[in-house]
């Protein structure tokens, strides 16, 4: 079992009105932990609404570095959960600020896709995985990200905790909204017939990791993995939560290997930087209309093709974390929060 050191005191959270930073902050303050975590927020309209939730909040900027030099100072731990399109700078200015305040656990919740969209089986277990660069701009941003993190440790200048979580579900998740839009639509895609791995994990779950890793002694400086105990197909992902919605929708298979040859003869236009965006957005105001593609976006082909299962066992031996939530009571739960009737879907 992993020493478990004294609760923390004030702890800082970016991406704190996101998708698992919002569930985070909704456990805190049904544990009564809610006091001591604050939000980083970019508004003071955003401030006042996780204040009338009953949450604390600061305002600053990831890209301002004396915004954040107030945010961090006091605070003992930062979760840092946040990520957008100037991601790396983004968490070095963060990394600065915690270091040249003294912050004793900085929380980095990284992802399993630092691997790539196809990772070799080597990746399924930490000790022989490998960070690297694959052309993808999230895989990429979140693999530098991660490094800056990891550099900060190895110089001495932050003690680190590093998460890698898998496909987070439930309660709103994007994974299961996207199924459900398809379904809402009236036909949904399944590539090879569904047989791509699925390393779903619940958002609980997670929440739980991320509150062990402030605490756990033996998890100082590394990286892990935070997946359920047994991985699904997506082809099961996909029906269970497509099977939420009415009138049932209709599947259709499609080759992956196809629409792999597709993209990689028509590849998808860079996102670029903030300029690029406004271009685009002035462009569709004239009128103009990007091609439909014939088939779904790549990254959607690379996920739902993933070739292997991650291993959760040094997030069960360095954090005294398990996942609790299996997939049957995740999609029960989510039914719920979706104010459908609490029964449980076609596997």
């Amino acid at each position: 079992m992993s020493p478990i050191e004294p609760r923390p005191g004030r702890c800082l959270i970016t991406g704190a009105t996101g998708y698992i930073g919002g569930r985070l902050r909704e456990r805190l303050a049904e544990q009564g932990l809610a006091e001591p975590h604050v939000a980083l927020v970019r508004s003071p309209a955003a401030a006042d609404a996780v204040k009338a939730g009953g949450g604390a909040a600061v305002v600053g900027d990831l890209l301002d570095p004396r915004s954040l030099d107030a945010a961090v100072q006091g605070c003992e731990q930062v979760i840092h959960l946040a990520h957008g399109d100037r991601g790396p700078q983004a968490t070095r200015h963060l990394v600065e600020a915690a270091a040249r305040h003294g912050v004793k656990r900085f929380v980095h919740v990284s992802t399993m896709s630092v691997h790539g969209p196809a990772p070799g089986p080597e990746a399924a277990h930490e000790a022989t995985a490998r960070i690297g660069r694959y052309g993808e701009p999230y895989s990429d941003s979140k693999a530098e990200q991660e490094e800056i993190v990891q550099s900060a440790h190895a110089r001495g200048d932050l003690p680190v905790v590093i998460l890698r979580p898998t496909v987070v579900y439930g309660l709103g998740g994007h994974f299961e909204r996207q199924v459900l839009a398809q379904a809402r639509s009236g036909e949904v895609t399944l590539f090879d017939g569904g047989r791509g791995v699925c390393n779903a994990v619940f958002v609980d779950d997670v929440c739980d990791a991320i509150q062990a890793a402030q605490r756990s002694a033996d998890a100082l400086g590394e990286a892990m993995f935070i997946t359920a105990d047994q991985a699904i197909t997506w082809g099961e992902f996909i029906r269970t939560f497509a099977a939420l919605a009415s009138p049932p929708p209709r599947f259709v298979e499609r080759s992956a290997d196809e629409a792999k040859r597709y993209w990689a003869e028509h590849p998808p236009e860079p996102m670029g930087g903030v300029p690029t965006r406004v271009w685009r957005k002035l462009k569709r105001l004239a009128g103009w209309q990007p091609p439909v593609a014939p088939w779904p976006p790549l990254g959607r082909v690379m996920r739902e093709t993933f070739p292997i299962a991650f291993s959760n066992q040094k997030a069960r031996r360095l954090l005294d974390w398990a996942p609790r939530v299996d997939f049957e009571e995740g999609v029960a739960r989510s039914r719920v929060w979706l104010g459908q009737p609490a029964q449980h879907g076609p596997r």
